[in-house]
């Protein structure tokens, strides 16, 4: 049986061995907090809510400063093609 529980990820803090994790359930709306190994970083992982025990996943972000750069870029490409998009509108009219 396949889950829609996951898990929204409020905080993060990188040590040298773990990523400390503050979460909240979508299912029980209850935030706690979750230890993985940094071996997990950048990768989305699966659990048990401590709480209600709903199974989900939450996607764990990397330290790398590679990610926002790349989200950077997608929202400049984004923005160019709303601008040509609402300049197409304009000359319909």
């Amino acid at each position: 049986m396949t889950t829609n529980t996951t898990f929204l990820l409020e905080t993060i803090k990188f040590s040298q061995d773990n990523l400390h994790t503050t979460l909240a359930c979508s299912k029980c709306a209850e935030v706690f907090q979750k230890e993985f190994p940094l071996a997990l970083e950048g990768l989305t992982s699966q659990f048990k809510c401590p709480i209600c025990g709903a199974v989900g996943e939450a996607d764990l972000p990397s330290k790398e400063g590679e990610e926002p750069e790349k989200l950077q870029e997608d929202l400049v490409v984004a923005e160019t093609e709303t601008e040509e998009g609402e300049s197409g509108d304009q000359d319909e009219v």
